[in-house]
């Protein structure tokens, strides 16, 4: 299965979970983090097994966006 490492990404019952941790950047997205998003998204619509996915964020905030530093 996949194992990202700009976030966390776990499988339970049918629902693949995606969680931004970056909360000292209020989840702030980079480059690396965009293309590894992509990549999963491309895998997880080839799951059969995968009928939902829950996109989260850490620390209180769900993304603030792009990473502009």
């Amino acid at each position: 299965m996949l194992s990202p490492q700009h976030f966390f990404f776990s499988v339970q019952d049918g629902v693949a979970n995606i969680t931004f941790d970056r909360p000292d950047k209020k989840n702030a997205l980079t480059f690396e983090s965009y293309r590894e998003l992509r990549d999963t998204f491309r895998k997880l619509g080839e799951e059969k097994d995968i009928r939902a996915l829950l996109l989260t964020g850490a620390g209180g905030n769900f993304c603030s966006g792009g990473d502009v530093r």
